[in-house]
């Protein structure tokens, strides 16, 4: 089976040398040139949970963790023909870095892989390289911590496309499994947006 993006190569294509010729003329002209912002071309409402291992712990300064990520993109509406055909996606993979149950993550990323379904049935996947970054203050669970990741295909379906997520923690319901021995789970949801 033809993948998917083989369907559009032509678009691709011409899309890749229109973006290039600005670029080029930027060159030749030796001036530089603003970067053009990211082309929404699908965008998705987003559920999940993460797994920690070991379980987070109110040690402040984390300890070495990876945190196992799965979850579905649905609802899913394109944003022009290049990716029309996506009904949904689901994802997995591991990120890691420091965490704790009282800092926020650092330094954590990670492969993610994701399987689009398509209209007709089929399926198709990428390898993307995932990003976490979280803000708020997790010693005031109350008001939640908002999270975003940040990722770019490295392999499979739609290359050359960026993947944005953010989403709410609600660490007020959390609380519990960091002050009983250690936080092992904690669900998520957001949106989930494809560019290039």
């Amino acid at each position: 089976m033809m993948p998917h993006f083989g369907k559009k190569s032509a678009l691709f294509g011409a899309t890749a040398a229109l973006a290039a010729a600005p670029l080029l003329g930027g060159l030749l002209t030796a001036q530089a040139a603003p970067a053009a912002p990211d082309k929404a071309l699908l965008t998705c409402d987003m559920t999940g949970t993460a797994q920690f291992s070991p379980a987070l712990s109110g040690n402040p300064f984390g300890a070495a963790t990876t945190m196992k990520v799965e979850g579905e993109a649905i609802g899913c509406t394109p944003s022009g023909s290049w990716a029309e055909d996506v009904e949904s996606a689901t994802f997995s993979g591991d990120l890691s870095g420091r965490m704790s149950c009282t800092s926020l993550p650092r330094d954590v990323g990670g492969d993610v892989d994701i399987t689009w379904k398509f209209k007709d049935g089929s399926t198709e996947t990428s390898k993307a390289n995932f990003s976490l970054k979280l803000e708020g203050n997790p010693l005031r669970p109350s008001q939640g911590v908002s999270g975003a990741f940040v990722g770019e295909t490295v392999d499979g379906e739609f290359p050359g496309t960026e993947h944005k997520g953010t989403g709410k923690f609600d660490l007020a319901s959390a609380a519990g499994g960091c002050l009983s021995g250690g936080l092992s789970e904690l669900d998520f949801g957001g949106k989930y947006e494809l560019s290039r």
